[in-house]
């Protein structure tokens, strides 16, 4: 087979699909280059999860009319002067990849004009081909909106998820710049409905209340470093405002939302002995480095970074935050003096047994935290005599005390049983919401003696609408009040004793996660 170049317009498709994976991928685009762009305040829609539009609208200092169609080359930039500066790299956008790739698999229709000139230009793009520009009248800033995303590629088209799903992605994207940039004014509006808005103030605490809650805004615990280099600011929760994933840590590196798992283990080891098993802290990082320590360059998309010093940086986000929480007693303890440091805490643990005497009972391997580092993989198979084998269902068990405010210690006919009380309770509450599904005679939700106010994220307030009929299945009444508002009214018999908002903000959680 001979080698043949590829024709311009399929080469710009395929490298658009590095960029633009799905629609909160234009929308962080679209953002970035309104950031870079010296922009105070930023407006973005979406309708139908952002398949059918998109427009992002800004105040910065625009694009000149002469160049806004050559914006829309492959590997055109203003952001990058020199190849020298590729090194260092302090802005948000770089590759002159975005604008090209968007307009080759959309409509994209954009007006910029800049504070010196008397118009704006146009530039109308139909999947990747020029069909319109001119000249109109319009106010200084950038405006960019993308519409039919995908029609000419069926196949990615169908590998969208559901329209709430991608209209929470966007929402994730939008409220994570706004707690980066708390002093840029962000709204966000989805199928008509404002879903979201910060003030712009600078204050960071402000706009952490506009994205998770006036409740949590009063419970952040401020954390700062500082040496010559480097800095750190953070605002981390407390242990019981927990999560249920690790969704709710985020990262910035030179005010660059980031997804790194080494920094995030960080964050979690600094709550180590604090949290019950399975649940996440909620914690917003602002770490500031050289800028030739980092290495953005690394993925299309530029979500990913490398650090020249990976363990120093995990060291120095790990430990101010851990001395700040270090006085802090673990969720569900009770009163504590002089809950220890991590390093202080004795490997042995202590229960009472039911004639009120001390057990003493040394912690197994298998309950101890792992190390930063992953275990190497074995490459030999363990014999399948050595395995240990576990019972189809418990038998009869005599509880003799508790560990750690985390296990129940207990007699059985075989040995010593410690039972994760959080998973146990978990498994009794989904047991009872099985049986209320399958039950002819209860009813399946119950009335609230009085609403609950619901104070959600962006993200989940985009999921609501999706997933109204099966959350009305399963019990839950919920009523809209307002923009971002919402009622909790009735909830499954089976949480009747529980907390059934923090169940369905959890739920939520769960529905927008991506394994």
């Amino acid at each position: 087979m001979s080698i043949v170049v590829l024709p311009p317009e399929v080469a710009s498709r395929i490298a658009a699909g590095e960029v633009v994976e799905r629609p909160s991928s234009i929308v962080k685009e679209l953002v970035e280059n309104s950031l870079d762009a010296g922009a105070s305040r930023i407006s973005v829609e979406a309708a139908d999860g952002g398949a059918s539009l998109i427009r992002v609208t800004d105040n910065g200092h625009g694009i000149d009319p002469e160049e806004l169609v050559l914006a829309f080359s492959r590997h055109a930039t203003s952001k990058l002067p020199n190849d020298g500066e590729i090194e260092a790299v302090t802005t948000l956008g770089f590759r002159g990849e975005a604008l090209p790739s968007i307009a080759a698999v959309a409509d994209v229709e954009a007006i910029s004009r800049t504070i010196e000139e008397p118009t704006a230009g146009r530039a109308h793009f139909r999947f990747g081909e020029l069909v319109d520009q001119g000249a109109r009248g319009a106010p200084a800033g950038t405006t960019i909106a993308v519409r039919f995303l995908f029609q000419q590629q069926p196949a990615r088209l169908k590998f969208l998820r559901s329209k709430g799903s991608e209209a929470g992605q966007i929402a994730n994207v939008v409220s994570h710049y706004a707690l980066a940039y708390p002093e840029v004014a962000f709204s966000l509006r989805q199928d008509g409905r404002e879903t979201f808005a910060t003030t712009g103030q600078g204050k960071r605490r402000e706009a952490a209340a506009s994205v998770y809650g006036a409740e949590l805004r009063a419970a952040l615990i401020e954390v700062r470093d500082q040496s010559e280099e480097h800095s750190l600011e953070a605002l981390v929760a407390p242990p019981s405002h927990s999560r249920g994933s690790r969704s709710y840590i985020t990262i910035f590196i030179n005010r660059r939302w980031v997804r790194s798992r080494s920094l995030s283990f960080a964050v979690e080891e600094a709550y180590q002995g604090l949290l019950q098993v399975r649940r996440f802290p909620l914690a917003i990082v602002d770490l500031r480095l050289p800028a030739a320590e980092v290495d953005v360059n690394v993925h299309p998309a530029k979500t990913e970074v490398r650090l020249r010093n990976e363990r120093q940086v995990f060291t120095y986000v790990q430990r101010p935050i851990r001395s700040v929480l270090s006085g802090l007693a673990p969720v569900g303890s009770g009163p504590v003096v002089g809950w220890p440091r991590t390093e202080e805490v004795s490997p042995a643990l202590t229960a009472t047994s039911a004639l009120g005497t001390p057990i003493p009972i040394e912690a197994p391997p298998l309950l101890s935290r792992p190390n930063p580092a992953p275990p190497a993989e074995t490459t030999h198979e363990t014999p399948a005599e050595a395995q240990p084998s576990l019972p189809a269902a418990l038998p009869i068990l005599r509880p003799l005390g508790q560990a750690g405010t985390t296990y129940i210690i207990a007699e059985g006919p075989t040995g010593l049983y410690l039972v994760d009380q959080h998973a146990a309770h978990e498994r009794v509450m989904f047991e009872r919401i099985s049986a209320q599904q399958s039950s002819q005679n209860e009813k399946p939700t119950q009335a609230l003696l009085s609403p609950i106010a619901l104070e959600l994220t962006p993200t989940q307030q985009s999921l609501i609408s999706t997933y109204a009929d099966a959350l009305r299945n399963h019990g839950f009444e919920i009523e809209s009040f307002g923009p971002g508002d919402y009622l909790l009214r009735a909830a499954p018999p089976a949480l009747r004793r529980e907390e059934p908002a923090r169940a369905l903000a959890e739920l939520l959680d769960l529905l927008n996660r991506e394994d």
